[in-house]
């Protein structure tokens, strides 16, 4: 009897340390994130209010981690080559987002020698975020192509992709960026993963692009009965790409900070205990709302005691307040990324099924 008291005793202080682990781990990712994500925004605004490259600070703030985040998309879709050699977590990690920013950095610089980038940086940046999703997270072309021929012909086909998305939309040739907050959620939370569990590899495809496009549908209709959208069937694509209040881009800002990070960085906890699974990713989603929105506000509350409006038409405490909600899209995406254990990695180690 005292054995099987002593082997109970044992068994629940393992589970209470797996819970602890489960919780104890992720806060620290996440502080990181949040910490790297503002300095970001600080140091990015001291280096660009000095040194201009496209002659908008915001713009180069956000147009280089931007750019350099898309590098970290491309290595870990070739299998994190050319890095995949170097044992050592730190040392990958470390050089991975080195190279990434540096390449980030050179890209957006190179590209404001050849076009505007106040009109055009956008455009690519939207342009090359969205072909990589479509191609390799949602339909997964060439996925068994080893590295490097898949980098040489993914970088081929990603700006063929780019050009000509700018030259067949009408100008500037702007993809709507908003698929990525629900992008970010299908991928994130892995609820696609599991819808798609038995699906052929281009069914998963057009389930992810489907449901995406339902749930871009609701955010924009939601936000125009807000006031903070303003759709029209006259001109969908106008509207598409130009009829949203600053308060609603800064909020598109913090979604692409968190509907990802969130789920990964927390192995989707506390959601994934509701059943079935389904409902449980819907209230996660909404969970991160909430919190795109408590970030909205803390956003905006900082930039404004920083940068006082000097009358009703000075916004610019709004463009601050969406390069700092929107930091953490890179660091939230480029921590757990280039720093993958077996915790907080993509695809995500743990599953709805759990």
């Amino acid at each position: 009897m005292n054995d099987d008291r002593k082997d109970l005793k044992v068994i629940k202080t393992a589970e209470k340390v797996k819970e602890g682990k489960k919780w104890g781990y992720h806060w620290p990712v996440m502080l990181a994130v949040i910490i790297a994500s503002v300095l970001n925004w600080w140091i990015g605004h001291l280096i660009f209010t000095r040194v201009s490259i496209c002659g908008a600070e915001w713009l180069d703030i956000v147009g280089t981690y931007l750019w350099a985040l898309w590098w970290v998309f491309a290595f870990v879709v070739w299998g994190y080559w050319p890095f995949n050699k170097i044992e050592n977590w730190w040392t990958r990690g470390v050089t991975m987002l080195g190279v990434a920013w540096i390449l980030g950095v050179i890209c957006w610089y190179l590209a404001s020698k050849l076009v505007d980038l106040q009109t055009y940086g956008f455009p690519i940046l939207a342009g090359l975020f969205f072909w990589v999703v479509v191609t390799d997270f949602s339909f997964h072309l060439w996925g068994e192509t080893p590295a490097p021929k898949k980098a040489v012909l993914d970088l081929l086909l990603w700006y063929s992709l780019v050009i000509t998305t700018i030259i067949v939309l009408p100008d500037p040739g702007l993809i709507p960026a908003w698929w990525f907050i629900p992008t970010q959620w299908l991928l994130g939370s892995g609820i696609i993963a599991y819808w798609g569990k038995n699906m052929k590899g281009y069914e998963t495809g057009i389930a992810f692009w489907t449901i995406n496009l339902a749930v871009v549908f609701l955010i924009v209709a939601i936000a125009s009965l807000l006031g903070h959208f303003n759709f029209s069937l006259e001109a969908p694509y106008a509207s598409l790409t130009g009829g949203y209040s600053l308060y609603f881009l800064i909020w598109f800002g913090a979604g692409c900070s968190f509907n990802w990070s969130v789920f990964v960085i927390f192995e989707g906890w506390p959601w994934r205990r509701i059943k079935p699974p389904t409902l449980g990713a819907i209230i996660g989603f909404i969970g991160v709302i909430i919190i795109q929105i408590i970030a909205v506000l803390v956003s905006v509350a900082v930039t404004k005691h920083i940068w006082p409006p000097a009358g009703p038409g000075d916004t610019y405490y709004l463009m601050q307040a969406f390069v700092l909600a929107y930091a953490g899209v890179h660091w939230g995406f480029a921590i757990p990324l280039c720093f993958p254990s077996k915790r907080t990695g993509f695809p995500p180690t743990w599953s709805w099924e759990e």
